[in-house]
């Protein structure tokens, strides 16, 4: 009895699947090593902390409200934003979601050119309606 192409399929199947897996761990790799890959919006101190970003390039940052920021001039909105630490200003012309106001954490897409955030889309969190109620 010879065993010899039950031998040779085998070691095909052992071949073809170490070259995926080697594959898809290469990619998974990749993947990961993308600056910003593993986060969905920098903070305020990230983003103050990395400076301004590239020509042309777009982040997310994400903060709170800071009161009594908020100054409307036709379209074109100017806030700032914290995560505690620091704070970021920011300027949009783009009309702001109901939920926006002082307080509400937000994500700001946009660039940062080191001293004002220059958001092309801000949107409002919403918070929780099933938060606990408290005694």
């Amino acid at each position: 009895m010879d065993h010899a192409p039950h031998r040779k399929r085998q070691a095909k199947f052992l071949i073809g699947g170490a070259v995926i897996v080697f594959v898809l761990g290469g990619l998974m790799a990749w993947a990961m090593a993308r600056p910003g890959s593993t986060s969905y919006y920098l903070t305020t101190s990230e983003l103050v902390q990395r400076g301004p970003t590239a020509s042309g390039g777009e982040v997310k940052v994400s903060g709170s409200v800071i009161d009594g920021t908020i100054h409307r001039r036709g379209l074109v909105t100017n806030f700032a934003i914290t995560d505690g630490r620091s704070h970021v200003s920011v300027e949009t012309g783009q009309p702001l979601p109901s939920a926006f106001k002082a307080g509400a954490n937000v994500v700001a897409r946009g660039s940062f050119d080191g001293q004002t955030f220059h958001a092309s889309e801000v949107l409002a969190k919403c918070p929780s309606k099933f938060q606990p109620k408290t005694q």
